[in-house]
């Protein structure tokens, strides 16, 4: 499925190290999602408020993710405190690229592994937030809920408790955003079925949410796919930290170039 700003992000820095276009209208791919055996049926009311629990305390907490589409990954970590990192990976045209996010607190670092003029693909780049003013690649590296969860138990349409751990269901794709569909002949295409995409939510033993599959119907002669999302480390110590010293530069006029393009 397309996700408004990541994949923003993603078009915006491969059309910049590619000189090409961006990747397809395709939604991104995953597996199609298995379901564990069927229990007692709880009402809907109680499986969403199950999820509304697991995704407020995903966001109260530190927590790592690792998000998969068809155009690439997006891995990172998040501290409430005011630190998280982000590594998007990616290829277009058969390039491969990677871009890299820190913030601590009011400081933000910025990597990419593609050469372009002016820019060093082994250093890291400090900007000056307030030179930045185009919202795609520096919203991927601020974003502080970066896999859009905590607006996902609002979209959900049916849902249903197949186990202590598993809940699954039908999600609104046509909301856009990070969790949406925003081109509007895609959305078109699947007509109402962008309104109920089935999904499942796997929690683990203290009901904290640990994957998430959302799944985009077949519509023309695009097949089944979807995007999966993976958390761990809830609650634990995360690595997000400033780079060496040594591997920072201030950002040139050739970075600002870049992120405002």
């Amino acid at each position: 499925m397309r996700t408004s700003r990541i994949m923003a992000a993603v078009a915006v820095a491969a059309i910049a190290f590619t000189s090409g276009c961006g990747g397809g209208d395709e939604p991104k791919t995953g597996a199609t999602s298995g379901k564990a055996p069927a229990s007692a049926s709880p009402s809907p009311a109680d499986a969403k408020s199950v999820l509304d629990k697991a995704v407020k305390g995903l966001n109260a907490s530190t927590y790592t993710y690792r998000m998969a589409i068809a155009e690439g990954t997006f891995s990172g970590a998040i501290d409430p405190a005011g630190k998280q990192q982000v590594k998007a990976e990616g290829a277009v045209g058969g390039v491969k690229f990677t871009i890299e996010g820190i913030v601590v607190g009011a400081d933000y670092f910025y990597k990419s592994s593609a050469a372009a003029p002016g820019i060093d693909p082994k250093k890291w780049y400090k900007l000056d937030r307030s030179k930045v003013t185009k919202p795609e690649i520096v919203g991927l590296i601020e974003e502080k809920d970066p896999t859009g969860s905590q607006t996902f138990v609002g979209r959900v349409g049916s849902a249903k408790l197949e186990s202590p751990t598993t809940v699954t269901g039908t999600f609104d794709l046509s909301a856009g955003g990070d969790l949406g569909i925003d081109d509007s002949a895609v959305l078109a295409a699947l007509g109402e079925k962008a309104k109920n995409a089935p999904f499942t939510a796997t929690l683990d033993d203290q009901q904290r949410l640990t994957a998430l599959r959302i799944t985009v119907p077949a519509y023309g002669t695009v097949g089944e796919q979807a995007m999966t999302v993976e958390y761990a480390g809830h609650g634990q110590p995360v690595a997000v930290a400033a780079p060496k010293a040594s591997d920072v530069l201030p950002a040139t006029a050739a970075v600002y170039a870049l992120l405002n393009r």
